[in-house]
């Protein structure tokens, strides 16, 4: 017996055919896209709370119409359901399923890719499809350090080691990284990094320049800036090499032992 039969012989409200009907979440959004109404209205006219007139002449006038709850109902493609239809739930997984990737699916339809995650994590609880996120890597706290020496910039080692800067927020708290663990690791990483910009240029005058060389173009006068700013003066950063102005340039500049940073556990690591 079809629903509008029913429901004409014994005018029974929407309630009780509804009761009838959602038996668990995927039925309560199944319905809900069929009539065209929020999951939080059928809801509601299930646990008893009052709603609209309009509403309930919406629901009556389906029921009578027939076809509209029956299982073999397809659908109207003049319906646009503003919430999230089952159909939408299993169109965003398979998507998923294909791309691998939040971001692309995302791109494909049109939303954030945290909007993807929550519908993702939606189907997954009311039971359509198994839904595990991908875990980040737990990374270790010398690795971490390490990886600012190198990439001096919070977002930039986030992106290095394909996680988010804010997963990466919570592991440096996890380890206690502070600022004052971060400042020693990123000044050597800096004079590394300027260190191996100046062997360039050196490398291509065929000496060690002058501070007036350096300051000739503007490309080397920002690291003749970097360096003063960084060592206090070109006199020290040159004794730290052992190099004086117009000393030929030989197969090394840099000491190649010379540590990226030391940590607690006295294991050294370099660039």
């Amino acid at each position: 017996m079809t629903i509008q039969i029913e429901f004409a012989q014994s005018k029974r409200p929407p309630s009780l055919l509804l009761r009838d009907l959602v038996r668990n979440k995927v039925d309560l959004l199944k319905i809900s896209d069929r009539l065209n109404v929020n999951p939080s209205t059928v809801r509601k006219i299930l646990e008893g709370y009052p709603v609209s007139q309009s509403i309930i002449k919406k629901i009556e006038a389906a029921i009578q119409e027939g076809g509209v709850l029956d299982e073999s109902w397809e659908g109207d493609e003049r319906q646009k359901p503003n919430h999230s239809t089952v159909e939408r739930l299993m169109q965003v997984y398979h998507l998923y399923q294909q791309e691998k990737n939040l971001k692309h699916v995302g791109i494909r339809l049109g939303l954030t890719r945290e909007r993807v995650r929550q519908l993702l994590k939606k189907g997954a609880e009311i039971g359509l499809f198994k839904y595990q996120p991908p875990k980040p890597p737990l990374l270790s706290r010398e690795k971490i350090l390490r990886d600012f020496g190198r990439f001096l910039k919070h977002k930039d080692v986030a992106r290095a080691n394909r996680i988010s800067p804010r997963y990466l927020s919570k592991l440096m708290a996890l380890y206690h990284i502070t600022k004052s663990d971060l400042e020693p690791v990123r000044r050597e990483g800096r004079r590394r990094r300027y260190m191996k910009e100046y062997g360039v240029v050196a490398a291509s005058l065929g000496h060690h320049p002058s501070g007036t060389e350096l300051v000739r173009s503007k490309s080397t006068r920002s690291l003749e800036f970097k360096i003063r700013r960084e060592w206090g003066s070109l006199d020290a950063f040159r004794r730290e090499l052992n190099v004086t102005p117009g000393m030929p340039v030989g197969d090394k500049i840099l000491p190649a032992s010379t540590p990226l940073i030391q940590t607690e556990s006295s294991t050294l690591f370099y660039l």
